[in-house]
């Protein structure tokens, strides 16, 4: 099969390995077989995809309204890894695993008795709770549905009843794709605190709010691509061997 992959990334590199090594042939042109897109966020112009051909097979992560509408014009086949329930919740392993390496490497303490905050409890939230707790960490859950704090366990609640937490957390994760730690509330945090942005359009915290304040708040995402590159593409090879290569 000719495939076509975007980028020149680690992640990109590793695939382009991993499927000469099954017999696929890699395409210099978006005009293969297969053409695989950036994940988690696909940026790609319509008129670049206006040249692709009726029915192309298309891997792709989140994507535009009007690329979407394209892809129905030109009954493109759309193939959505973010929608898979086995690759998410392997990526969102990885994605865990790479949040609490970055966290490591800006924190001036240790994880063991340090009190964390995971604000949301899906697929990342969960994994992001499980390894600070085996890393000895204190974990505070913050989640909207009751479900889900009691999935959690111990020193899980609502959002509502954050706020006098606040001062007291050392490092914070946000998976929540919803504005939830807005300025009145960053003004809770101790300059020292760590916070970190993993969620989505339109976010979770007020970064730029944070900057402004002085306080330690920055973002990171698609991870497993920066992290860990090699096993980022084994996970979305095992994606195409699943959907793809029957």
């Amino acid at each position: 099969m000719q495939i076509y992959i975007e980028g020149q990334d680690g992640k990109a590199a590793w695939l382009s390995e991993f499927l000469r090594n099954q017999g696929h042939d890699l395409s210099n042109r978006p005009q293969a077989d297969l053409i695989i897109l950036n994940l988690p966020r696909t940026q790609i112009t319509l008129e670049e995809a206006k040249s692709w051909k009726d029915g192309q097979p298309i891997l792709c992560g989140m994507i535009s309204p009007g690329f979407l509408a394209l892809a129905e014009e030109k009954h493109f086949r759309l193939l959505r890894p973010l929608a898979d329930t086995v690759y998410t919740e392997e990526n969102a392993v990885l994605s865990a695993e790479g949040a609490l390496y970055y966290a490591m490497q800006h924190a001036d303490f240790a994880l063991k008795d340090a009190h964390c905050a995971v604000l949301g409890y899906g697929k990342i939230g969960k994994s992001l709770t499980r390894m600070l707790r085996t890393l000895g960490a204190r974990v505070t859950v913050a989640a909207r549905r009751e479900e889900s704090r009691k999935e959690a366990g111990e020193n899980s609640l609502s959002f509502e009843d954050l706020p006098p937490l606040l001062p007291s957390v050392q490092l914070l994760f946000n998976t929540v794709p919803s504005p939830v730690l807005s300025k009145d509330l960053l003004t809770l945090f101790s300059k020292e605190a760590l916070l970190m942005e993993l969620a989505s359009a339109p976010y979770g915290i007020d970064l730029p709010a944070a900057r402004e304040m002085g306080l330690r708040a920055w973002g990171e995402w698609g991870i497993p691509g920066r992290y860990c590159p090699q096993s980022a593409a084994k996970l979305l090879l095992d994606y195409l061997n699943r959907e793809v290569f029957l």
